[in-house]
């Protein structure tokens, strides 16, 4: 049984969890995240991001990769009935699930992701957190983020 001590420690490779390290790690903090699968969850083929989203992804660092790999969609369109004119206008964009999760993967630091590390169980030791993975691993955590769906 290896016991290993983490700062942070995140469960869940998914685009949130992966977000959560990126911003941690533009920061200069170091975590490591835990994922079940053997590689990214990449399944799933677009999601509409809107204003906002890109915003979030600018101020990771993102943005501007995966603006150079998708247009813009002509987004929501409200029109007058009298007139048939525009007269509310809403862009977006819309960008495959993998290509996100690559591109926040690939600007985190190597060994940040642990593939294949199933949580089975976690404790509190105090102010530490004990995460238990399925392979006898014990993480001491200061900081635990779930982010994976219920």
């Amino acid at each position: 049984m290896e016991v290993v001590e983490e700062s942070v420690v995140i469960v869940g490779a998914g685009i949130a969890g992966l977000s959560a390290a990126l911003g941690l790690h533009r920061l200069g903090i170091r975590s490591v995240v835990l994922e079940s699968s053997d590689s990214l969850r990449t399944t799933g083929f677009a999601l509409t991001t809107w204003t906002n989203a890109w915003k979030a992804l600018d101020a990771l660092g993102t943005g501007d990769t995966l603006r150079q790999q998708h247009g813009a969609l002509r987004g929501n369109v409200t029109s007058s009935t009298i007139s048939g004119l525009p007269v509310f206008e809403m862009s977006f964009k819309a960008k495959g699930k993998k290509l996100l999760l690559e591109a926040l993967a690939d600007e985190l630091p190597s060994g940040t992701i642990r593939f294949s590390s199933k949580v089975v169980s976690i404790d509190e030791s105090g102010y530490l957190k004990l995460v238990h993975l399925a392979d006898g691993t014990i993480l001491k955590a200061k900081v635990l983020l779930r982010a994976y769906p219920t």
